[in-house]
């Protein structure tokens, strides 16, 4: 365990080792607070409680000891630091509190002298704030800085109640604009934000489309919202030809060529849904100015060119909302001064139509994400002082955010602490789909966008990306199917939203580093071949040409295995069944057979009974499990450092190795009366990266068979194997082309 305190009250804590290095939020103060680290630090800070403290914050020891006054030196150089932080963000936060709540509902003349006694006071707090600040950085002992810090406590739970009313007036606004009534209370009145796309295509059946990849880059250019359109971006600097292609249709709708000026650095591509316009975000090499500039697919012609902020600002999200408009984000950092703005643009002239300057807090960066018909932004937000996420939308007209909805409020969570994974609309509009990650495993959550209403599409017990995302997947980690009727996860599984299985998995090419991107269509897939970099011998593959093309979904054959799954007289293996577990274990390093064996037994009854078997001893159909474990990676130790533009992690390497283990194993299917080996599958576990606080190779090798457990928990076994041999194994496993 590890002993520390919070630099600001003096609280004590306790924590498991494994917390070191992590940032977490004293219970007594709200200070935010870093457990003293071991030889790595993780690679995400997660702000977070604490357990309950180990004893109530000590009182001011009376000895006047050299390495007493030092502590007391040390704590209040800390302690400035932080308060100063805390300025900063309190600056920033006021600011964007006042352009957010300023601008809300217009004439009426009730919410709007609301938002001037909010924006009043606000400004009365933030010199307050300012005036406490330094006075506790003043204080002279720890008396007169915990009596200080109450009352800045006071103010901040001042601020809290400031922020639940503004929540109230946008809630409010959101009512009232929509023709409904509210108590005031923010989240207790919904209107729609049901926002289907403009247009649907027509999709074939089936597809032979094959599309030359030569010469091509390989991230596709594909819209925010399910679309026909695809754009392909040639290799290139001078001259940048980008081809849009229309899926449905199978051909390439035109090639639109552009003159790169020397000054410009192309950073990202947008096509609009209908697949007519292009966007580029440009940064001016000179002038550091971020810029973009507009296309017409069809004419091949640029529309405009324009800057869209000052130097040095960043565009941090953009895209095209419809087929008039297009959107930025922007922000310009600048320590306290960090400011960020929401901007609306004419697609066609460049001409600005609107501007908001945005709570940095209530937008973020790497979760983002357009309603299919572009009316509006679904972002995630905290609140300042709190680890509680809020899905934020904003209006694409207007640019206000129209909805702060706590996700808790519609997630019905055990463990409130979670990461976010994906955010994704359905395709026509109805629903936003979360996938998230938490201590619990695995979870999609859905929000219905008419009612507000939240439900659970699905739960794993582990964590699925230990499975299904080896190799690294390139695209979305969900993506809808186009039907709504479920979601393909990491461009590996498709999980059936009914009936909460997954119905058919996508079989990785061999000796393939990361997969390309997978398009999901309503009828096929669109998937990339020659991916792999060698052969089943380790000979490198060369001078293959690439391809996109189609790959059938076999609905048919899943249909006609699901209507057999629910029947004994067809299934071999099929649901409801009693089964038994058997575990062969072979070499074990820093470990006990007998343990082991145990722990596996366990993981696999918990794995069956998930899937719906009855497990039971002396049974005639067997799983069986055979483990054994070896000599895996050996890993470079690096040590933690400062981050820096060209080392992002800021770690560094110690010079030193550390031999890792790997494990292997293979899991049967038996029927023992007749011998018969229904199914198999081999896998093996070598990690190539461990986040170790004790960097031993007993330490990797305990971290190596806890992910193992993780992969078990999730591995895909089938639940169906039918009796006759026309019928499918579910889930149904599809071979990409190599």
């Amino acid at each position: 365990m590890i002993k520390f305190e919070c630099e600001t009250c003096f609280q004590e804590y306790q924590v498991r080792d494994d917390r070191a290095g992590q940032v977490l939020k004293c219970k007594s103060c709200g200070h935010k607070m870093r457990v003293p680290a071991g030889e790595e630090e993780p690679l995400d800070d997660m702000y977070e409680e604490v357990a309950t403290p180990t004893r109530p914050a000590r009182k001011k020891k009376t000895s006047g000891s050299a390495s007493s006054k030092k502590k007391k030196s040390s704590a209040k150089s800390n302690n400035s630091i932080g308060i100063i932080i805390g300025i900063c963000v309190f600056a920033v936060a006021f600011y964007a509190a006042y352009s957010l709540v300023g601008g809300l509902l217009g004439n009426n003349k009730t919410a709007q002298q609301k938002t001037e006694d909010i924006n009043q006071e606000l400004n009365q707090l933030k010199a307050e704030m300012i005036e406490q600040a330094d006075s506790v950085k003043k204080a002279t002992t720890k008396e007169e800085k915990q009596r200080k810090l109450e009352i800045f406590k006071t103010t901040l739970a001042r601020i809290k109640e400031l922020e639940g009313e503004q929540k109230s007036v946008i809630a409010e606004n959101a009512a009232k604009s929509s023709g409904q009534t509210t108590n005031g209370a923010a989240g207790q009145t919904w209107s729609s934000l049901v926002d289907p796309p403009g247009f649907t295509a027509n999709w074939p059946e089936s597809s032979q489309i094959s599309i030359d990849l030569e010469g091509m880059v390989k991230e596709l250019i594909i819209p925010y919202s399910f679309s026909p359109f695809i754009g392909l971006r040639h290799e290139g600097s001078d001259v940048l030809a980008i081809d849009v292609w229309n899926l449905a249709a199978g051909k390439k709708v035109s090639q639109v060529t552009m003159n790169i000026k020397q000054n410009w650095y192309v950073t990202q591509i947008k096509l609009s849904t209908d697949g007519k316009y292009l966007l580029l975000a440009i940064k001016n090499r000179d002038t550091n100015m971020p810029m973009l500039a507009s296309w017409d697919v069809i004419t091949g012609k640029k529309l405009a060119e324009w800057e869209v902020d000052a130097a040095n600002t960043n565009i941090f999200s953009f895209d095209i909302c419809n087929s008039m408009h297009a959107y930025t984000k922007t922000e310009l950092r600048a320590g306290a001064n960090t400011k960020s703005f929401l901007k609306r643009w004419d697609l066609k002239t460049g001409k600005l139509l609107n501007e908001k300057q945005i709570d940095i807090f209530k937008y973020d960066n790497s979760h983002n994400k357009i309603s299919p018909g572009g009316k509006y932004l679904a972002t995630l937000g905290t609140e300042l002082g709190s680890v509680d996420k809020y899905l934020v939308v904003y209006d694409l007209e207007s640019l206000e955010p129209i909805r702060l909805i706590p996700f808790l409020d519609f997630l019905q969570l055990k463990d409130k602490y979670f990461t976010l994974l994906e955010m994704e609309f359905s395709p026509d509009g109805k629903e936003i789909a979360f996938l998230l990650s938490n201590s619990n495993g695995t979870s999609i959550w859905i929000l219905d966008l008419k009612t507000g209403k939240g439900s659970n599409g699905y739960q794993a017990p582990t964590n699925l990306s230990n499975v299904i995302n080896e190799p690294i997947y390139r695209g979305k980690k969900l993506v809808w199917d186009p039907s709504g009727n479920g979601w393909l996860l990491y461009g590996a599984w498709y999980l059936d939203r009914q009936r909460k299985q997954v119905l058919w998995t996508l079989k990785p090419v061999p000796n393939v580093i990361m997969r390309d991107e997978i398009y999901l269509t309503p009828h096929y897939l669109l998937a990339r071949t020659a991916t792999a970099l060698s052969d089943a011998n380790g000979r490198l593959l060369l001078d293959r040409k690439s391809f996109l093309v189609s790959v059938e979904i076999p609905e048919t054959a899943v249909t006609e295995s699901l209507n057999a799954y629910g029947s004994q007289n067809d299934a071999m293996i099929g649901k409801g069944q009693q089964v038994s577990i058997e575990v062969n274990i072979g070499d074990v390093k820093f470990g006990n057979v007998d343990e082991v064996k145990s722990i596996i037994e366990d993981v696999i009854q918990q794995r069956l009974e998930a899937e719906g078997f009855k497990v039971a001893p002396d049974q005639p159909v067997v799983l069986k499990l055979e483990y054994h474990e070896q000599d895996g990676n050996k890993l470079k130790l690096m040590k933690p450092g400062s981050p820096t533009p060209e080392n992002p992690s800021g770690r560094t390497a110690t010079g030193k190795t550390l031999q890792a283990t790997g494990a292997a194993f293979k899991i049967t299917w038996i029927d023992t009366q007749t011998q018969q080996t229904l199914w198999s599958k081999e896998a093996a576990v070598n990690p190539r990266f461990l986040n170790l606080q004790n960097a031993t190779a007993e330490a990797a090798r305990k971290q190596m068979f806890e992910a193992l457990q993780s992969r078990l928990m999730a591995e895909s076994i089938p639940y169906f194997i039918p009796k006759d041999k026309n019928l499918s194994i579910l889930p149904l496993e599809i071979a990409l082309p190599e």
